[in-house]
């Protein structure tokens, strides 16, 4: 097929054809651990906001959320977020490695392992012990570098981040307004270049969280190495311009390759255990280690956040191009021969814009991709792998156009005397009077307002409620910064008044963060 033709997609004008093309997403596939997917669909990384502030190790909260992806069937399930260092966090409200292993502090980390593996945080009954359809259950680890702002990074106010080079987010484009300026000068900072010393250490926090997910029962991690954080900012040469072993002329893999030679290294986690790298670049090199199971293929940053762009097309130039970029990676490592092991070279995993049936068929009848990552669609469909199943098997086509777009006020209530109306009566003032503010609407705010609906609609999924379309996305994005933790941690000095307190500081920067970068 011409590349015209696929960046246009597959209409599959014969069923026959859709439904038998779409079989494949039920195979297994095994990875070069020798761990076995039982499917090609993966529960991609999403920003589940269930923590408090500063984070924490998951509650009842997560547990509820990742119970239902488990009913689900997937392939494989992969958390969102978990910081390796707790001075770092991004945005807040992530999941952080505990910095002491012990039973105590590994007891939520087991029952998130089984609530993905069994469906339930409980101890397991040798009966599902001896399941083998159970989904892979996965850890993504993070460090935010200098992607750390100020009120939410875990470190005292005005204490710089750290990454490779001292270069400031925002550095590379304009700033546009004065709201622009004060929200740079109150959220980021210069960062501190790091030393050989703390390149170490932050090597050592990555390979303690994977010990971390092989003592608790996961089966492997994946290490973020795109979307701007740490890993990301040292391949990149925008934001790493050292000039030792460690710089992005000369190599940009050294970081990385730290991360992943020492968490493979002899006694530290089993030798079946899967390790994924979400990255976009450098794919051969990666394929030559031999070490890395998979590679899932996804971009973007702060100063650029593809990676949250609520673009809802049949195909963005976003995903034409993740997806060819896919396919070039399959084509290169079929060729490649790892030089550190006798494993074979890692899968492709294509994450973004999978939404139809049609689509994920053309992507693996095409060979563009080995794997099938689902983000927004698993939070409307937990359980995407049972329905697509069922379409199979009763010859039903299903998932034929992309699912309805959230809208900015949401879906007309059946009511004009709801709450949810006088909402939307709110929220159309505030949209009037947004017009004649001198400042203009934030870029990563546009962009993650969409990502907030989403957000919101996984804490319904966690209290066992549907989708509620009538929610727009400005409500979504006022409840993104002022909601509470969804089931709340039970530390008795924390308070609920106080987080919405503290939230409210979130609503100034949030409106500002965009023209910051």
């Amino acid at each position: 097929m011409a590349r015209s033709d696929i960046s246009q997609g597959d209409q599959y004008d014969d069923v026959d054809l859709l439904l038998t093309q779409a079989g494949k997403i039920l195979t297994p596939a095994t990875l070069p651990s020798g761990r076995v997917v039982q499917n090609r669909l993966i529960k991609a990384p999403l920003y589940e906001h269930f923590s408090p502030i500063w984070g924490s190790a998951p509650h009842s909260g997560y547990l509820a959320l990742y119970s239902r992806w488990s009913e689900g069937d997937w392939g494989m399930i992969i958390t969102g977020n978990v910081q390796v260092a707790n001075d770092h966090l991004p945005l807040g409200r992530d999941l952080v490695v505990p910095e002491v292993l012990s039973d105590e502090t590994l007891e939520p980390w087991r029952a998130l392992a089984n609530a993905i593996h069994y469906g339930s945080p409980e101890h397991p009954t040798e009966e599902q012990i001896a399941r083998t359809d159970r989904p892979l259950a996965l850890v993504q680890l993070s460090h935010g570098g200098r992607q750390s702002l100020n009120f939410y990074s875990g470190r005292l106010l005005w204490t710089p981040p750290l990454a490779p080079s001292a270069v400031r987010i925002g550095s590379h484009v304009a700033h546009d307004g004065w709201l622009s300026r004060l929200a740079h000068w109150l959220s980021l900072q210069t960062p501190r270049e790091m030393t050989l010393s703390d390149i170490q250490h932050a090597v050592g926090q990555f390979v303690r969280g994977a010990q971390m997910a092989a003592q608790s029962g996961f089966d492997g991690v994946e290490v973020h190495a795109a979307h701007g954080y740490l890993v990301s900012q040292f391949i990149s040469p925008k934001s790493n311009i050292r000039t030792d072993e460690y710089s992005a002329e000369r190599d940009p893999l050294h970081f990385l390759r730290d991360i992943v030679f020492a968490i493979r290294a002899p006694g530290v986690v089993p030798e079946d255990f899967v390790i994924g790298d979400r990255a976009l670049k450098h794919v051969r090199e990666i394929g030559k280690w031999g070490l890395v199971d998979f590679i899932e293929v996804s971009g973007g940053d702060y100063e650029d956040p593809q990676f949250i762009d609520g673009a809802e097309k049949f195909k963005s130039p976003r995903q034409v191009i993740f997806e060819s970029f896919a396919e070039k990676s399959m084509g290169i490592l079929a060729d490649c021969a790892p030089t550190a092991t006798h494993r074979p070279p890692p899968l492709v995993v294509l994450t973004g814009g999978l939404n139809t049936l049609p689509r994920m068929a053309s992507v693996l009848a095409h060979d563009h991709a080995h794997l099938l990552g689902i983000g927004r669609l698993s939070v409307l469909h937990p359980s995407l792998p049972k329905e697509i199943a069922s379409a199979i098997t009763t010859h039903t086509p299903a998932f034929m156009s992309d699912p309805p777009a959230p809208t900015e006020l949401g879906r007309r209530p059946r009511s004009f005397f709801s709450l949810r109306a006088l909402e939307r009566l709110v929220e159309y003032i505030l949209m009037l009077l947004w017009i004649i503010i001198p400042a203009r609407v934030p870029r990563i705010v546009g962009a993650s307002a969409s990502v907030n609906w989403y957000n919101m609609m996984l804490r319904r999924l966690a209290m066992g409620q549907g989708i509620d379309y009538t929610l727009g996305t400005i409500g979504a994005t006022l409840r993104f910064y002022l909601a509470g933790t969804p089931y709340e941690p039970t530390k008795e000095n924390e308070s609920r008044t106080w987080w919405m307190a503290a939230a409210l500081v979130g609503v100034a920067l949030g409106v500002g963060l965009g023209q910051v970068v």
